[in-house]
């Protein structure tokens, strides 16, 4: 009889700890396509980045763009059921700016990305399971009228 309680607690333990990660990237998780995401870390290292600078949407026709440190980026990209994504035709324009650096190295992580994770509010981009980039949400500022 004890070993039936046991196995029942274990086994209860068990889909609670699955429960909560399945809520957690499920019902939480903010969509890929359509949520404006900013650039927070990147190779390892945590940025302090203007809120108007480093933001990209992906839009359902397969494209994305944004704005990086002062430059306009753009592409396309395609992704799998299983969280795989490739990027194509990334660009950007070419204006000189104080993070014009950071601009380039993310846009080699563009080229470089082979999968993607969403959790809850946070986009990790990776390359080869190496953590490159992770984006944070942001909610998109509230139209005033004018």
């Amino acid at each position: 009889m004890r070993r039936v309680f046991g196995f029942f607690v274990v086994a209860a333990m068990a889909l609670f700890v699955v429960g909560c990660c399945a809520c957690r990237k499920g019902k939480n998780a903010k969509p890929l396509v359509g949520t404006q995401w900013h650039l927070v870390r990147m190779m390892e290292r945590d940025l302090s980045i203007e809120p108007e600078q480093f933001l990209f949407t992906f839009e359902a026709d397969g494209r994305f763009g944004g704005i990086g440190a002062c430059n306009r980026m753009m592409g396309g990209y395609t992704t799998t059921d299983k969280g795989g994504i490739k990027f194509s035709n990334v660009a950007s324009t070419r204006m000189m700016c104080p993070d014009v650096d950071l601009e380039n190295e993310l846009g080699k992580i563009f080229d470089s990305a082979t999968h993607y994770e969403i959790d809850g509010d946070m986009l990790m981009l990776l390359s080869n399971g190496e953590m490159q980039a992770v984006f944070k949400a942001v909610e998109p500022a509230p139209e005033t009228d004018k």
